[in-house]
């Protein structure tokens, strides 16, 4: 903390300061006592001046002790001047101290930026410089920093976060007052240093930038919004941290080659990557956004909490012939997370086109994302038609994954470039058709029409894993009865086709120049693979359905059989691993019931009698031991071992010793595990 020195007061208070001299001098007649006690009222005790206190005030001390009084005479100009308040001139002594730095000197005077008006005990004291002045710049307290309330947390023309002062554990209430209860608790965090990185939280509520209402959804994700600044230990931005996913290191090299007997810490849990997979699917399942600022309704039909999950700003109407937006949403019936598609601007003129939405409704496929229901709505201020689909967290459409920018430069791919760099691997691009094949058979076998073979409507949920995205929206936009289907069906096959040339070459416009493509596709893939596409490419004839393809197609769908079992083995694997953890966090909630018990059946000393006592040396064998230098034991293999050693109840014995070394048991597990299900008993049985 800064500390701020406190000026001489002018006048008679001032005490001078004579160098002794060599000479002796004649003795002076002592004053007297009146006129000693009246200076001594007038002048400033030096102990004040010096320690900022006196410990002899009001017991004989006879200097004055009260700054915010004038210690000049009664006829000093002075007296004339105003009290102490927030609108008083700056004070500018008559001389300056030579140890004054002169950046100090030359300070511009402090302007609050609340005009409300504080009692002398809120006042805040730190000086805050202007903008523009030369030493803007410059801080005289360490501890605190200088906010501005129209300052932004995003640069929208930059398109980055602009660095953020270096945190402090100093805190403000909103209004820039000096609040002794949030200081306490801020300095309490800090020096338990739950958080180097905290920022402190003295800025001003209405610092916060107001996100317009006509913002459009892809504004969220560059645009910080009001959190509770209390809910988070990182305050930088105010923007939620990402979650830790890794858990655990890596295996090291010269361990992961072990006997059958032998153990890694990474054999208790899934792996990394698919942890990490699953925590950050978890979370954007969760996320949440106020609906006031993106103009979103707060409850629609029967789904509340809209969240944008489409980030282009530009709506393009080439597909559907509307504006679509995409929205996640919670469904206040069964509690379960749905994306909705809203099509903008869609008035339905034909109620039996609702009736369409049912035959979508009867379809399950691995390969289809499957629709629930469609309805109609004003809530977005127009005519809208909005329909709802299994949500899939961290999916993507093909067009993201294989044709768009970053893509392409990950792939060392020219943009809009076809068939240079690195090309798709031939099995990616056979299970891709499998999984086509798969899905289009089943539409076409219920009698309908995908008619959304398109690579920004298929959808990539996980790897090399695609679905069929918006499904049953065109047989409701174009309704025509179902008088069209068979034309529909031939241009599924045909849409294939161009899209799995697109896939091949790299680039979306490969299916405007069919020989060049054609001929890349030979020099590159098998010849089957060209075979597939050649047939589906041609022209529509009464014998060309997708039965066909499955036939020509028949090995590499076996092959496609067996990469899923092979995957299917491993999740299985990795859920087994998981799958015992149960059992030791139920242990371990014993252990926190029995343990450090203050009191049970009006004995306060009942955790550390009995068999109690035998339960408290496990724990401390478990989890408080030493090395020879006496640094805690961190094992996790340690921890892990002894605790599926007592939830089984092994005979196998070990030494507990008492914290004082003075007692020494030996005891099994099994004896143990029948301490801790005794003592569990007795708090679980009511009287």
């Amino acid at each position: 903390m800064a500390s701020f020195s406190v000026p001489t007061p002018s006048g008679s208070s001032a005490i001078p300061i004579v160098a002794p001299t060599s000479e002796k001098e004649p003795p002076k007649s002592p004053p007297s006592s009146k006129n000693l006690t009246a200076n001594s009222k007038t002048r400033t005790c030096r102990n004040l001046i010096i320690h900022g206190y006196c410990k002899y005030e009001g017991k004989g001390c006879e200097f004055n002790h009260d700054l915010g009084k004038s210690t000049s005479p009664p006829n000093s100009p002075e007296t004339n001047k105003s009290k102490l308040s927030v609108n008083s001139p700056v004070f500018k002594p008559s001389v300056l101290l030579s140890s004054i730095p002169l950046e100090v000197a030359n300070a511009p005077p402090f302007i609050p930026k609340s005009t409300q008006v504080n009692t002398p005990e809120e006042i805040s004291v730190t000086p805050t410089s202007t903008t523009g002045s030369p030493q803007q710049k410059h801080y005289y307290d360490s501890g605190e920093q200088e906010y501005d309330n129209e300052m932004t947390l995003y640069e929208q023309t930059l398109g980055f976060y602009p660095p953020v002062p270096p945190p402090t554990p100093f805190l403000l209430s909103p209004g820039g007052v000096a609040n002794p209860g949030l200081n306490a608790l801020a300095n309490s965090f800090a020096s338990l240093g739950l958080n180097a990185n905290a920022t402190n939280f003295a800025s001003n509520e209405n610092s916060l930038p107001e996100v317009p209402s006509h913002m459009n959804n892809a504004s969220y994700f560059t645009t910080s919004h009001h959190l509770d600044p209390f809910l988070y230990q990182s305050q930088q931005a105010l923007l939620p941290q990402p979650l830790q996913y890794h858990l655990y290191t890596s295996p090291l090299p010269h361990v992961s080659n072990l006997h059958p007997h032998q153990k890694t810490i990474h054999a208790f849990f899934m792996l990394d990557h698919l942890r990490e997979e699953l925590q950050r699917k978890n979370e954007a399942t969760l996320k949440t956004v106020n609906a006031k600022d993106f103009n979103l309704p707060e409850e629609l039909h029967v789904y509340h909490s809209l969240y944008p999950l489409d980030q282009r700003q530009e709506k393009s109407i080439k597909i559907f012939g509307y504006p679509s937006w995409v929205y996640k949403s919670v469904c206040s019936v069964d509690g379960r997370v749905y994306c909705l598609r809203r099509i903008e601007g869609f008035r339905l003129t034909n109620e039996i086109a609702m009736s369409t939405i049912e035959n979508w409704r009867r379809i399950r496929h691995a390969n289809i994302v499957s629709i629930r229901e469609a309805f109609t709505t004003k809530a977005f201020g127009d005519h809208s038609l909005v329909f709802v689909y299994d949500y899939h967290p961290l999916s993507q459409t093909l067009f993201d994954k294989h044709f768009s920018s970053s893509s392409l430069q990950a792939n060392n791919l020219p943009q809009g470039g076809g068939g240079t760099g690195v090309i798709v691997p031939e099995t990616v691009l056979w299970s891709y058709i499998s999984q086509l094949a798969s899905a289009i058979k089943t539409i076409h076998s219920s009698g309908l029409a995908a008619r959304m073979i398109e690579p920004t409507k298929i959808l990539s949920t996980n790897k090399n894993r695609i679905r069929i995205n918006c499904c049953g929206i065109m047989d409701m936009l174009t309704f025509d009865g179902g008088k069209n289907i068979l034309h529909f069906q031939q241009e599924d096959l045909i849409h294939f086709g161009q899209l799995i040339i697109s896939l091949a070459c790299n680039s979306l416009s490969s299916v405007l120049n069919l020989p060049k493509s054609i001929d890349y596709i030979s020099r590159h893939y098998s010849p089957d693979f060209k075979n597939v596409i050649l047939y589906l490419l041609n022209k529509p004839t009464p014998t060309k359905s997708v039965d066909k393809v499955i036939a020509m197609i028949g090995p590499r769908i076996l092959h496609e059989i067996n990469s899923v079992h092979h995957y299917n083995d491993f999740l299985e694997n990795e859920l087994s691993q998981e799958l015992e953890n149960g059992r030791l966090v139920r242990l371990l909630c014993k252990f926190g019931f029995i343990n450090e018990r203050p009191e049970f059946d009006m004995d306060p000393s009942w955790s550390e009698t009995g068999d109690r006592y035998l339960i408290k040396l496990f724990r401390d064998y478990v989890f408080h031991q030493v090395d020879e230098n006496g640094y805690p034991v961190v094992d996790m293999a340690h921890v892990l071992t002894c605790l599926n050693k007592l939830d089984a109840g092994v005979d196998e014995r070990i030494m507990l010793v008492s914290r004082d070394e003075q007692s020494c048991l030996i005891v099994s597990y099994k004896e143990i595990k029948n301490c801790v299900d005794s003592a569990f008993r007795d708090l679980s049985r009511r009287k």
